[in-house]
């Protein structure tokens, strides 16, 4: 598997894991949760795009 096959995987598999967890946030009605420059961070997830 040469690096360009390798990183269109990776590539796939994150925007596959994003969908996911976006829309279980939805349907649970809960923030997203990460951290930016050190802070916490909650967003809607009906903002955020899939």
């Amino acid at each position: 598997m040469s690096e360009m096959e390798l990183e269109a995987k990776i590539s796939q598999g994150l925007k596959i894991t994003h969908r996911k967890i976006v829309e279980q946030h939805r349907r649970d009605n809960q923030p997203l949760i990460f951290s930016e420059n050190g802070q916490v961070q909650y967003v809607d997830p009906f903002t955020v795009s899939i």
